[in-house]
């Protein structure tokens, strides 16, 4: 059972003892009129009619949340299409990103194939010059 049910069947219990206990008839004065009533039923119907007033304030506040729970929705639908438009997006870059690194490093194996070739081709001319002339000295 909730608890809310509970609390009230209990706080009903006490009021309705309350009000046996206090059941002698007293005076109610009106601004016309005058009349004599049994305590018990002044105390019920005040704790029926605060009973009724919370729950038309509780009616109202329920109705307003219901209202923004709503209108929240309403903003939670575009954005959670943002959020999944992002995510394919960002599945995209993160795909174009990894081709970008791949291509850098095919064409740093490239430069290095290519320095390798030409530190290759500068021994052989440097070769070359020494045995073109074998009598020029290289070293100082």
């Amino acid at each position: 059972m909730e608890k809310g049910f509970i609390l009230s069947l209990i706080f009903a219990a006490i009021v309705a003892v309350f009000a046996l206990k206090n059941g002698d008839k007293v005076l109610i004065d009106f601004i016309f009129t005058e009349v004599e009533i049994s305590q018990a039923i002044i105390i019920f119907l005040s704790a029926i009619l605060g009973a009724v007033i919370v729950s038309i304030l509780s009616g109202i506040k329920n109705i307003k949340y219901k209202k923004e729970i709503k209108d929240l929705n309403k903003k939670i639908l575009p954005l959670e299409e943002d959020k999944e438009n992002m995510a394919i997006l960002l599945e995209d870059r993160g795909d174009e990103i990894t081709r970008l690194k791949n291509t850098i490093v095919e064409l740093e194996e490239k430069i290095e194939v290519i320095n390798t070739s030409l530190e290759e081709k500068e021994k052989e001319i440097e070769k070359l010059k020494c045995e073109k002339n074998p009598e020029e000295d290289t070293s100082y």
